[in-house]
């Protein structure tokens, strides 16, 4: 008798294992199946930026670009930074590094670039439909410099 209740507690004993590790494998395809969120932009990381971007091109437009354009470059740099170690903004660096190309060129600097492209990051980081647009203006921009290349 003790060697079939020992049988029986050993044969429940790996159906029990072989149960476990189906769940776990489920668990595990779940986790693969659902796609990862992107990583967001912080609405006060956003804001403290913003305002950063705003002082800098305001100083622009005053200056006419001239100290401004050097003020610039120096808030260009604290941008850069900032975007580059936040998960939410390195996703959207493109945006943000063209905006502030366009502000360091010394005559289109009077523009405020840099918190347009700032604003329009953030908000490509937050809102899952301008995101969708944004791509879709990227096929067409693909598909449009592909015809220019054959005409």
């Amino acid at each position: 008798m003790p060697e079939d209740q020992q049988q029986n507690y050993q044969e429940q004993l790996e159906s029990d294992r072989a149960l476990s590790q189906i769940e776990t494998d489920r668990e595990e395809e779940g986790k693969e199946n659902q796609p990862e969120a992107p990583a967001k932009m912080g609405v006060m990381f956003f804001w403290i930026l913003l305002i950063l971007c705003v002082i800098g091109d305001l100083i622009d437009l005053v200056t006419v670009g001239t100290i401004g354009w050097l003020i610039g470059l120096f808030i260009d740099a604290i941008v850069l930074l900032a975007t580059g170690l936040s998960k939410g903004g390195r996703k959207q660096f493109k945006r943000i590094i063209i905006g502030l190309i366009g502000d360091s060129i010394p005559v289109l600097s009077i523009l405020p670039f840099r918190s347009i492209f700032l604003t329009w990051a953030f908000i490509n980081s937050r809102s899952s439909t301008v995101q969708k647009i944004s791509s879709r203006l990227g096929k067409a921009n693909k598909i449009s410099s592909v015809v220019n290349k054959v005409v």
